[in-house]
Parts: structure tokens; C-alpha cells; sequence
């Protein structure tokens, strides 16, 4: 629901979003101009008036601009004048008018250039649309970032993502108060505010007798200029004229013959919202909120150009189902929670599948719920979680609809999770589900199975878990969209190692020139990751990238497994030889800007982005690297090329740890024999970062859970800040 509200809005009024807000953008900057050139000086309203009245001849009216620009309306000769004057002296300093790129700019942001009411309608209607938009994207924002006190955290997801939230994370305030105070002024404009303020008592006239003069007048001394909004003087000619005055704490008369008020009226609620509105939205009186407000309403181009990309990449990623049974004739339900619509991916592979082996299936996403098929004797769930254990867009209403049905005690299910490791809460909705089906009366098949980050073997092993337990043959063929790929050439490889079965290799790649133009590579960083299709495969495999872009080539290692998919013919892969790939960002494994010391923890092929980060520490940020292997003769991966780092300044401190000497040690052994210093970094503001297999990282994690005892930090906490990453294989 959220998700809607938030997208087709913001679809449906995009473009007239872009214009109104470029306008008011150019709008903002004219206050700032106009308070530049206001003249400054503390004056009261009496002396003002009777310095310009000195000055000018025939003065009428005189106005305080929200800059704090005087500007008196006058006679010269027979035609009406308007000129900024000097408070200071009362001298007209220049004509003025508002400037013509300031009328039609008003125009166009107000009406858009039609002056008709249904144009204001349509410009009202989208800023209640923007308050709408902005009010769901907020509450995206925090579900996706895993609740609102990880508001302030580190943001996840590829670049276009993170450009959409990072950029909303920051205007979001702007944006609200420009869209409610646009809103206000809406409504104001149509009658559906009162103005407030009582009207002037009708035929008020002055007592005739002779003037005083302006500045012994005690009702205008009383008002300092920077209140005043306008000042009407007395008509020479009439006797019974009086001095009108409108500021901003209120609308009075005043007798020219005592100078004292003859009325006053001061503003009451109402006027001081509608004053407050219009400064708010304009700056006009407040130059620098102008300023910011019109910064905020700059990127409004860029949240709708991201926005819809992000729209239209959900839109064609949408699932395609080949053979879906009506629900009252389903056997098996098959229901599916995503976010990015990546777990579809998964879904419809099991769902043909299911349909291959001669079940009726019935997929649907997690919100269609709304009842049990009358034949269903199973169901199936494929949930992602968002953010830090929160329902994803396809699930968010899942569990109030199951609360509401009736129980289905004959049901029975499985749950299979979608999350990353990163997230303290991995799969948490996953986990929710289950317990709530099982509340709900339902008997589990096993307890839920997870997938991190979209693991393809890990998803086929629960499918076998699945196929025995139906005692069904399940022909699974999970077929992963590949993004274009890149022809590379290995230009050079390093083999390390004693076994030459399990030996790993460090390969060189270089971009290969095709129809004719520039070879090149694609922007990628170190971290990210290369996805490699082997020859025969359908499924990528994936290889942290040791170097990126700016270097000219790619360079991997590769750890032979026996019997792998993808490896062995990776690493046998002699100079000349091609292969194609793409570059997948790998945003969660990205060195921390900033001067704070790192700390780099890895194991065996994990060694390779923590080596590419040291290579570009050129700046000297302290860096220290804990790396375990077998032994020094073997595996021991860039053992020379570490102590030249060390020797350069560019690696602090290497700390090694190998499994096969004697004695033998785990990296996590090293690093709780070094736990006092570590605690220190990391109070000081060290990150973490740990690349390796996962019972390492595990035993890394539990290492570093002693070594923040007692300090005040926690694993969690670390991770939430985005001070402890891990990329776990």
C-alpha cells in the first residue's frame, strides 16, 4: 500500500512536479538578491515617514519589502512613481519594479502561465500530491533502512537506488514544508481558510484640526520599521484623511492632527499562519530558508528521473507465469514476498517446477491472500526481507490477512527466506511468517530455510530438501537475467599452491576490442563483483574484483574446488584465452571514506579485495591485515607483494595466521591475542571489514564479540553504523 501510494501519485504528476518546482527554485533566489541590497539601520516608522515626505514630493504610500527594501510610491510631475529610498535619509536611491523574469516566473510556478483558476487548481492538487508523496517515501525510507532508528544509517542498494534514497534522505524536510506551506496558500487562495482579522470600522475620519508633524506622531514612533508592512500617508487636500498602517503585528488608523491611533487591530491567529506560510514558502523574509528550500526543490528532477528508472525497472521485471491455477483448484500455494521483485526470479523457476512434476499450483504474491483453496493441501513461502527484518512491498500486508482467516490445521508449509547476512536480522520476515503460521494453526514441513544474497546453490539445495519430502522429482531450472556482459582476455595468472587440484590462482584480465571500437571496461570498483557464466552453465558464478576500473584490468582469485561448476575451468585458463562476464556492484563492501583506521580480516581467495584496498592506499590511512592460510609455502597469496605494502606505509601492520603450521592458528586466534589494541581502533572509530568463507567469518563474528565486551560497542551496532562488512562466500 505504502509503495503505491508513494509511486503512482508521484507518476501521475511528475512532469507539472518538474515545472512548478524549477520555477520555485529560480523563485528562491531572488529574495537573497533583494536582501542584499536593502539598505540596514534600526529607524522607527515616524521618522522614516517624515524623511521621505521631506524628500519626495507628492509621497503617498510607503512599503517595508519582506528583504527589508523600502520602496515609496510618489508623484513626479503628473505620473505615479515607485522608488527605493534610503531610510537613513530619505532620498530615492533608484526606480523600482519587480523585475519581468520575476512576474513570469510567478506566473509559471502559481498558474502555469494560464492565470485561470483551473490552472491553480492543478498546481494546488500537486502539492497535496508531493505532501503525499513525500510522507509514503519517508516511511519507505525507514522500512527499508530497517526502521527508524537506523534512519541515519549507512544506505544499501546499487547506485540508482541510493542515489533515490540518499537524495530524499537529505530534502525530505525541505520538500515537506515547501509542499504543506503550497498546500496552505491553495486553499487560502479558493476561501477554504479564513483570512482572519476583523474588518476596518467603515467612514473612519480624522478630527480636522491642524497636522502634527510625521515625526512627533507617538502612533508611528511606537513602530519600529523592521513591523512595517505598508504605510498609507493623509491626503494633503482632506482635512478628515487619516494615516493608514498595516505591519506585522497588526492594522491600525491613525489621526494626523494628534498622532495617536484612532484604531488598532492587532493580527489574530489566522493572519499570523497566513504570514508565516507565505514566508515559509516564499523567503521572503527569510533569504536563506528560500535559499535551502529552494536547494531541496532542485533535486526534484532528479527524485522523478531516478524515481521513475526505479518504477520501470520493477515494472519489467514483473513475473511471467506459465500454467497458474485458479486458487479453488490448486493443490499446492505458492506464495511469494519481494521487494525488487529479484525473489520472482526464484518463484517462478520452483513454479514450473511444481508444474512439470504435476502438481496444480497456484503462485501469487504474499498480499493476494485472502482465503484457502478448497483442494490445498500445501503451502510454499518465498519471502525477501527489507531492510533490517521488515515485510517486503509484496508481503507488508501478509500477516493482518492471516490473522483475520480461519485456522487450517490440514495445511501444511514451508518457508524459505531471502536476505542478506549483512542485515543483524537476516531474514527476519522469514522467520515471522513461520512463527505466525504456526500460530495459526499449520503444520511446518521443517523449520525455515535461508538464501543470502540470492544464492543459487543454496536455493537448489532447499529445492532437493523439498523434492524428497514431496517424494516428487523436481526439474528446477533457475535461470538468473543477465546484465551485458564484457569480453576479457587473461593477459597473465599467478598460481599458488601445492596441490595442483586445490591450487588457487590469481588471474590478470584485459578488455578485448569488438566491432571495431575502444576496448574499455566497464566502471566497476574494487569489491565488486564479476559474474562469470561457464561454458555448459546457466547460473553466474561470482569472483571479488582485487582491482577496479582506474587500474586498467581486472584481477581475480580463483580457488580450484573439485568437481565446481565454475572454477576449475576458470583456473585453468592460460594467458590468450577469453571469456565473458559482467560487473555486478557490490555496494555492502566498500572501503569507509574518511582517515579511521581499517581493520582487514581474510582467508585464503578472501585476501583479494583486501589486497586491491591496501594497493590504493595512497594517503597512508591506517590499514591492518589479519589473513589466514594454510601455510606460508602454500596459499599464502601476494605473500611478497604484502611486505613491500608494509615496507611502502601503505599496510600499517600484517598479522598472518596458518591452519597446517606448528602450532597452528585461525585468523580469529590472532585477533583475540591482539583484542586490547583492536578494542581501541574500533573505540577510536576503526571499521571492520572480512572477507572469506562463511565459517570463518562466523568464527571472526564470535572473535570480535569477545573483543567488544565491555567497551560500550556492539556487533550489531557496528553493523548498523556500516563499521563492520563482511563479504562471505
Amino acid at each position: 500500500m505504502l509503495r503505491t501510494l508513494h509511486s503512482i501519485p508521484a507518476l501521475i504528476i511528475a512532469l507539472l512536479l518538474v515545472v512548478v518546482a524549477g520555477a520555485g527554485v529560480a523563485l528562491s533566489i531572488f529574495p537573497a538578491f533583494e536582501h542584499a541590497g536593502a539598505a540596514t539601520g534600526a529607524v522607527d516608522v515616524a521618522t522614516l515617514a517624515a524623511r521621505v515626505d521631506a524628500r519626495l514630493d507628492g509621497a503617498e504610500t510607503i512599503m517595508r519589502r519582506p528583504s527589508g527594501v523600502i520602496v515609496a510610491y510618489h508623484l513626479a510631475g503628473q505620473a505615479q512613481r515607485a522608488s527605493v529610498v534610503d531610510p537613513a535619509t530619505g532620498e530615492a536611491l533608484a526606480d523600482w519594479q519587480p523585475p519581468r523574469a520575476h512576474r513570469w516566473l510567478r506566473d509559471l510556478h502559481r498558474t502555469l502561465l494560464l492565470r485561470n483558476d483551473g490552472a491553480r487548481i492543478a498546481v494546488g492538487i500537486a502539492a497535496a500530491c508531493l505532501v503525499l508523496v513525500v510522507v509514503s517515501g519517508l516511511f519507505l525510507l525507514a522500512r527499508r533502512m530497517g526502521g527508524w532508528r537506523h534512519f541515519a544509517g549507512r544506505m544499501r542498494g546499487d547506485v540508482l537506488q541510493r542515489a533515490h534514497d540518499e537524495t530524499a534522505r537529505i530534502v525530505f524536510a525541505g520538500l515537506l514544508l515547501t509542499a504543506l506551506t503550497g498546500v496552505a496558500m491553495s486553499l487560502a487562495t479558493f476561501g477554504l481558510l479564513p483570512e482572519g482579522g476583523d474588518s476596518e470600522p467603515f467612514g473612519m475620519h480624522a478630527s480636522g484640526a491642524d497636522r502634527i508633524e510625521l515625526e512627533r506622531m507617538p502612533a508611528l514612533r511606537s513602530v519600529d520599521v523592521a513591523q512595517l508592512k505598508q504605510l498609507k500617508l493623509a491626503d494633503r487636500d482632506d482635512p478628515t484623511d487619516v494615516i493608514e498602517i498595516e505591519t506585522a503585528g497588526g492594522t491600525g488608523v491613525v489621526d494626523p492632527a494628534t498622532g495617536t491611533w484612532l484604531w488598532w487591530q492587532a493580527a489574530d491567529g489566522w493572519q499570523r499562519f497566513h504570514a508565516t506560510v507565505a514566508m515559509l514558502h516564499t523567503g521572503e523574509g527569510a533569504w536563506w530558508l528560500g535559499l535551502l528550500l529552494g536547494l531541496s526543490s532542485l533535486t526534484v528532477p532528479v527524485l522523478a528521473a531516478t524515481g521513475f528508472l526505479l518504477w520501470l525497472r520493477r515494472r519489467r521485471s514483473l513475473p511471467r507465469l506459465v500454467g497458474n491455477a485458479p486458487l479453488r483448484d490448486a493443490d499446492t500455494l505458492l506464495l511469494v514476498g519481494s521487494e525488487g521483485n529479484t525473489t520472482w526470479g526464484f518463484a517462478i523457476a520452483l513454479h514450473d517446477a511444481l508444474v512439470r512434476a504435476g502438481l496444480r499450483v497456484h503462485t501469487a504474491p504474499m498480499n493476494d491472500l485472502r482465503a484457502w483453496g478448497a483442494r490445498t493441501r500445501r503451502l510454499l513461502v518465498l519471502t525477501a526481507t527489507y531492510g533490517d527484518g521488515a515485510a517486503p512491498a509484496s508481503a507488508s500486508r501478509f500477516l493482518t490477512r492471516l490473522g483475520r482467516m480461519a485456522p487450517a490445521a490440514a495445511l501444511e508449509f514451508a518457508v524459505l527466506g531471502f536476505g542478506d547476512r549483512q542485515f543483524p536480522r537476516f531474514c527476519g520476515h522469514a522467520y515471522a511468517v513461520h512463527e505466525a503460521l504456526v500460530a495459526h494453526g499449520l503444520h511446518a514441513l521443517a523449520a525455515p530455510a535461508t538464501v543470502d544474497r540470492q544464492s543459487e546453490p543454496e536455493f537448489l539445495q532447499w529445492c532437493a530438501w523439498l523434492a524428497r519430502t514431496l517424494d516428487r522429482a523436481l526439474d528446477v531450472r533457475y535461470r538468473a537475467l543477465l546484465p551485458p556482459t564484457t569480453t576479457l582476455q587473461v593477459v597473465s595468472r599467478e598460481d599458488y599452491g601445492i596441490d595442483a587440484q586445490t591450487r588457487t590462482s590469481v588471474l590478470r584480465l584485459a578488455p578485448v576490442r569488438e566491432h571495431g571500437r575502444r576496448a574499455r571496461l566497464p566502471r566497476f570498483e574494487t569489491g565488486d563483483l564479476l559474474g562469470v557464466v561457464p561454458p555448459g552453465g546457466v547460473a553466474p558464478r561470482y569472483y571479488s574484483c582485487v582491482s577496479a576500473a582506474a587500474d586498467g584490468r581486472v584481477e581475480i582469485c580463483v580457488r580450484r574446488q573439485p568437481g565446481g561448476a565454475c572454477s576449475p575451468w576458470l583456473a585453468d585458463l592460460q594467458p590468450g584465452a577469453t571469456l565473458r562476464a559482467f560487473f555486478r556492484a557490490h555496494e555492502a563492501f566498500r572501503l569507509r571514506a574518511g582517515s579511521a583506521p581499517v581493520v582487514l580480516v581474510g582467508a585464503g581467495t578472501g585476501i583479494g579485495p583486501l589486497v586491491g584496498f591496501i594497493r590504493h592506499n595512497v594517503a597512508g590511512r591506517p590499514m591492518h591485515l589479519y589473513f589466514g592460510a594454510r601455510s606460508k609455502d602454500d596459499g599464502f597469496l601476494y605473500g611478497d607483494e604484502l611486505q613491500q605494502l608494509v615496507a611502502d606505509g601503505r599496510l600499517r601492520t600484517l598479522t598472518t595466521a596458518f591452519s597446517r603450521a606448528i602450532p597452528r592458528a585461525y585468523v580469529q586466534d590472532r585477533l583475540l591475542a591482539d583484542a586490547a589494541r583492536l578494542r581501541e581502533l574500533v573505540v577510536r572509530g576503526a571499521c571492520v571489514m572480512v572477507c572469506g568463507g562463511r565459517a570463518m567469518a562466523e568464527g571472526v563474528a564470535r572473535a570480535w564479540e569477545q573483543i567488544l565486551a565491555g567497551s560500550g560497542l556492539s556487533l550489531p551496532r557496528l553493523r548498523a553504523q556500516g563499521r563492520y562488512v563482511e563479504d562471505v562466500y
